[in-house]
C-alpha cells in the first residue's frame, strides 16, 4: 500500500514538473524608451547578470534584482566574514572562562595589553575593508 502511495506522490510531481516546463512566455509588453534610457536599462541588467528580458521581466513584476558583486567585493566580504568568525571565536573563548578567572586574567595588565593588541588588529582590518569597498 506504501508503494502504492508513493508511487502516487512521485506521478504528482512529474506533473506538477512537466506543467512548470510547458510554461511557455507567449505575450509580449513592450514600451517606448529614448537611446539613454535603453542604455541605462541594458547597463542594469548586465550588472545584475540578467538578459534584457529577464530584468524587464522582473522589475515588472515587483522584484528588484540585485546587483552583483564584483571581485573586488566579493573578496572583501570574505575577508569580514573571515573577520566575523574570528571575533565569535574570541567571545566564545573569553565566556567559556570563568568568571572569577576571567578576573585574574583581565586584572593582568600584559594580557591586556596583547589583548588590545589583538582587538586593534581586528579593528584595523575591519577599517581597511571599509576604505576598500569605498574607493
Amino acid at each position: 500500500m506504501k508503494n502504492n502511495d508513493n508511487d502516487k506522490l512521485i506521478g504528482e510531481n512529474k506533473e506538477e514538473e512537466k506543467d512548470k516546463k510547458e510554461t511557455r512566455r507567449i505575450l509580449r509588453l513592450e514600451a517606448r524608451v529614448t537611446e539613454d534610457e535603453y542604455t541605462k536599462a541594458l547597463e542594469l541588467a548586465q550588472s545584475c547578470g540578467l538578459t534584457m528580458s529577464d530584468y524587464v521581466r522582473r522589475t515588472a513584476l515587483g522584484h528588484r534584482p540585485h546587483l552583483r558583486l564584483t571581485e573586488r567585493e566579493a573578496e572583501a566580504l570574505c575577508s569580514l566574514s573571515d573577520a566575523r568568525g574570528d571575533l565569535i571565536r574570541i567571545v566564545a573563548a573569553v565566556k567559556s572562562i570563568q568568571a572569577d578567572k576571567r578576573a585574574i586574567y583581565f586584572s593582568d595588565t600584559r594580557f591586556v595589553e596583547q589583548w588590545m593588541k589583538a582587538a586593534t588588529k581586528l579593528i584595523s582590518r575591519w577599517n581597511q575593508i571599509e576604505a576598500y569597498l569605498n574607493e
